[in-house]
Protein backbone atom coordinates (compact mmCIF):
# COMPACT_ATOMS: atom_id res chain seq x y z
CA UNK A 1 0.00 0.00 0.00
CA UNK A 2 1.45 3.16 -0.51
CA UNK A 3 2.37 6.02 1.43
CA UNK A 4 -0.49 8.39 2.59
CA UNK A 5 0.58 11.98 1.96
CA UNK A 6 -3.26 13.42 2.05
CA UNK A 7 -6.13 12.73 4.31
CA UNK A 8 -9.62 13.83 3.52
CA UNK A 9 -12.52 14.01 6.17
CA UNK A 10 -15.98 13.34 5.32
CA UNK A 11 -17.74 15.47 8.09
CA UNK A 12 -21.53 14.25 9.36
CA UNK A 13 -20.93 11.56 11.76
CA UNK A 14 -17.42 11.38 11.29
CA UNK A 15 -16.71 14.76 12.85
CA UNK A 16 -19.46 15.64 14.25
CA UNK A 17 -22.68 14.66 14.85
CA UNK A 18 -26.19 15.76 14.04
CA UNK A 19 -28.80 17.10 16.57
CA UNK A 20 -31.91 14.34 15.65
CA UNK A 21 -34.72 16.69 16.44
CA UNK A 22 -33.23 19.30 14.37
CA UNK A 23 -32.02 17.87 11.45
CA UNK A 24 -35.05 15.17 11.04
CA UNK A 25 -37.65 18.09 11.62
CA UNK A 26 -35.66 19.84 8.52
CA UNK A 27 -35.74 16.93 6.47
CA UNK A 28 -39.56 16.02 6.44
CA UNK A 29 -40.72 19.34 6.49
CA UNK A 30 -38.59 19.84 3.25
CA UNK A 31 -39.75 16.47 1.63
CA UNK A 32 -43.32 17.40 2.47
CA UNK A 33 -43.24 20.68 0.34
CA UNK A 34 -42.10 19.15 -2.61
CA UNK A 35 -44.68 16.24 -2.38
CA UNK A 36 -47.26 17.91 -1.41
CA UNK A 37 -48.36 15.98 1.84
CA UNK A 38 -48.71 16.46 5.51
CA UNK A 39 -45.40 15.70 8.00
CA UNK A 40 -47.53 12.37 9.28
CA UNK A 41 -46.03 8.81 10.71
CA UNK A 42 -46.84 7.16 6.71
CA UNK A 43 -44.49 10.48 5.63
CA UNK A 44 -41.79 9.41 7.75
CA UNK A 45 -41.82 6.51 6.69
CA UNK A 46 -42.01 7.28 3.34
CA UNK A 47 -38.45 9.33 3.64
CA UNK A 48 -36.89 6.52 5.76
CA UNK A 49 -37.60 4.62 3.03
CA UNK A 50 -36.01 6.82 0.28
CA UNK A 51 -32.96 7.28 2.31
CA UNK A 52 -32.13 3.91 2.67
CA UNK A 53 -32.36 3.72 -1.23
CA UNK A 54 -29.88 6.46 -1.23
CA UNK A 55 -27.33 5.07 0.60
CA UNK A 56 -28.30 7.50 3.84
CA UNK A 57 -27.30 10.51 1.55
CA UNK A 58 -30.41 12.81 2.28
CA UNK A 59 -28.72 14.96 -0.25
CA UNK A 60 -29.03 12.40 -2.90
CA UNK A 61 -32.61 12.08 -2.00
CA UNK A 62 -33.16 15.48 -2.61
CA UNK A 63 -31.16 15.30 -5.97
CA UNK A 64 -33.12 12.25 -7.34
CA UNK A 65 -36.07 14.78 -6.34
CA UNK A 66 -34.94 17.00 -9.03
CA UNK A 67 -33.10 19.47 -6.18
CA UNK A 68 -29.39 20.60 -7.37
CA UNK A 69 -26.88 18.74 -5.93
CA UNK A 70 -25.93 21.43 -3.25
CA UNK A 71 -29.50 21.97 -2.33
CA UNK A 72 -30.08 20.10 0.72
CA UNK A 73 -26.59 21.77 1.84
CA UNK A 74 -28.11 24.82 1.86
CA UNK A 75 -30.86 23.96 3.93
CA UNK A 76 -28.63 22.71 6.19
CA UNK A 77 -26.95 26.19 6.31
CA UNK A 78 -30.33 27.90 7.24
CA UNK A 79 -30.28 26.27 10.88
CA UNK A 80 -27.62 27.44 13.91
CA UNK A 81 -24.60 24.98 13.40
CA UNK A 82 -24.02 25.31 17.15
CA UNK A 83 -27.06 24.31 17.35
CA UNK A 84 -27.44 21.06 14.62
CA UNK A 85 -23.89 20.01 15.43
CA UNK A 86 -21.31 18.69 17.99
CA UNK A 87 -18.42 16.88 17.97
CA UNK A 88 -18.22 13.27 18.39
CA UNK A 89 -14.61 13.62 20.35
CA UNK A 90 -14.28 17.20 22.50
CA UNK A 91 -10.33 17.15 21.21
CA UNK A 92 -11.26 16.40 17.38
CA UNK A 93 -9.70 20.14 16.66
CA UNK A 94 -6.45 19.25 18.66
CA UNK A 95 -5.93 16.41 16.92
CA UNK A 96 -6.60 17.54 13.51
CA UNK A 97 -4.02 20.18 13.95
CA UNK A 98 -1.61 17.46 14.79
CA UNK A 99 -2.42 15.12 11.80
CA UNK A 100 -1.75 18.13 9.72
CA UNK A 101 1.76 18.51 11.33
CA UNK A 102 2.34 15.65 8.98
CA UNK A 103 -0.02 15.08 6.03
CA UNK A 104 -2.46 17.57 4.07
CA UNK A 105 -5.81 17.13 5.34
CA UNK A 106 -8.74 18.37 3.76
CA UNK A 107 -12.87 17.80 4.10
CA UNK A 108 -14.99 16.41 1.71
CA UNK A 109 -18.28 16.54 2.45
CA UNK A 110 -22.25 16.69 1.61
CA UNK A 111 -22.75 20.06 3.74
CA UNK A 112 -21.07 23.00 2.94
CA UNK A 113 -18.57 23.53 6.02
CA UNK A 114 -18.09 27.59 5.69
CA UNK A 115 -20.23 28.36 9.07
CA UNK A 116 -20.17 24.98 10.25
CA UNK A 117 -16.28 24.51 11.27
CA UNK A 118 -15.86 27.49 13.12
CA UNK A 119 -18.81 26.81 15.14
CA UNK A 120 -17.04 23.73 16.51
CA UNK A 121 -14.17 25.18 17.01
CA UNK A 122 -12.38 24.09 13.77
CA UNK A 123 -10.68 26.65 11.58
CA UNK A 124 -11.09 25.73 7.91
CA UNK A 125 -7.80 27.23 7.30
CA UNK A 126 -6.18 24.01 8.53
CA UNK A 127 -7.76 22.33 5.24
CA UNK A 128 -5.82 22.32 1.91
CA UNK A 129 -9.33 21.86 0.55
CA UNK A 130 -12.69 22.67 1.84
CA UNK A 131 -15.03 20.67 -1.11
CA UNK A 132 -19.52 20.16 -0.65
CA UNK A 133 -21.55 18.91 -2.72
CA UNK A 134 -22.47 21.89 -4.33
CA UNK A 135 -18.89 21.95 -6.07
CA UNK A 136 -19.72 18.78 -8.10
CA UNK A 137 -22.37 17.76 -10.88
CA UNK A 138 -23.54 14.82 -8.38
CA UNK A 139 -23.35 14.13 -4.34
CA UNK A 140 -21.94 11.07 -2.56
CA UNK A 141 -22.17 8.26 -3.05
CA UNK A 142 -21.68 9.28 -7.03
CA UNK A 143 -17.90 9.27 -7.94
CA UNK A 144 -17.80 13.13 -9.01
CA UNK A 145 -16.37 14.32 -5.55
CA UNK A 146 -14.07 11.40 -5.31
CA UNK A 147 -12.85 12.19 -8.70
CA UNK A 148 -12.27 15.95 -8.20
CA UNK A 149 -10.48 14.91 -4.69
CA UNK A 150 -8.12 13.30 -6.82
CA UNK A 151 -7.87 16.57 -9.08
CA UNK A 152 -7.45 18.81 -6.18
CA UNK A 153 -5.01 16.88 -4.28
CA UNK A 154 -2.46 16.40 -7.30
CA UNK A 155 -1.85 12.89 -6.05
CA UNK A 156 -1.82 9.50 -7.68
CA UNK A 157 -4.94 8.09 -5.66
CA UNK A 158 -3.42 5.37 -3.38
CA UNK A 159 -1.43 8.19 -1.86
CA UNK A 160 -4.87 9.49 -0.64
CA UNK A 161 -6.84 8.30 2.65
CA UNK A 162 -10.76 9.49 2.20
CA UNK A 163 -12.16 8.56 5.87
CA UNK A 164 -15.69 8.66 6.92
CA UNK A 165 -18.58 6.90 8.52
CA UNK A 166 -20.52 4.66 6.29
CA UNK A 167 -19.41 1.98 3.88
CA UNK A 168 -22.16 2.15 0.91
CA UNK A 169 -21.55 6.14 0.70
CA UNK A 170 -17.77 6.96 1.93
CA UNK A 171 -15.90 3.94 1.49
CA UNK A 172 -17.07 1.58 -1.80
CA UNK A 173 -16.78 4.88 -4.08
CA UNK A 174 -13.61 5.88 -2.51
CA UNK A 175 -12.10 2.36 -3.36
CA UNK A 176 -13.98 2.53 -6.92
CA UNK A 177 -11.24 5.45 -8.14
CA UNK A 178 -8.14 3.83 -6.23
CA UNK A 179 -8.31 5.86 -3.14
CA UNK A 180 -7.41 4.03 0.23
CA UNK A 181 -10.67 4.44 2.23
CA UNK A 182 -10.89 4.30 6.04
CA UNK A 183 -14.25 3.80 8.24
CA UNK A 184 -14.43 5.20 11.94
CA UNK A 185 -16.66 4.37 14.59
CA UNK A 186 -18.03 1.35 12.81
CA UNK A 187 -16.11 -1.84 10.64
CA UNK A 188 -16.34 -2.60 7.27
CA UNK A 189 -14.22 -5.64 5.50
CA UNK A 190 -14.16 -3.13 2.06
CA UNK A 191 -11.82 -0.80 4.04
CA UNK A 192 -8.20 -0.35 4.17
CA UNK A 193 -8.35 1.11 7.88
CA UNK A 194 -10.94 0.94 10.84
CA UNK A 195 -10.66 3.66 13.37
CA UNK A 196 -12.12 3.70 16.72
CA UNK A 197 -11.09 7.28 17.73
CA UNK A 198 -9.83 9.83 16.15
CA UNK A 199 -6.42 9.21 17.79
CA UNK A 200 -6.27 6.06 16.04
CA UNK A 201 -5.70 8.19 12.98
CA UNK A 202 -2.49 9.20 14.02
CA UNK A 203 -0.60 6.07 14.20
CA UNK A 204 -0.94 6.15 10.60
CA UNK A 205 1.22 9.60 10.07
CA UNK A 206 3.36 9.40 13.38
Amino acid sequence: MKKIKHIWFDFGETIARTNPELHDELKYLNYAAIVGKPVDDALRREYEELLIEHHNSNSDVFYALGKPSGWWSSQIASLDPAELFELIEDDTPQVLQEIKRHVQISIFSNIDQQKTLPALGIDPSWFAHILSSGMVNKPKPALDGFLKMIELSQLEPGEILYIGDHETKDVVPAKEVGIQAGIIYTTSNKADYSFSSFHEILDLVE
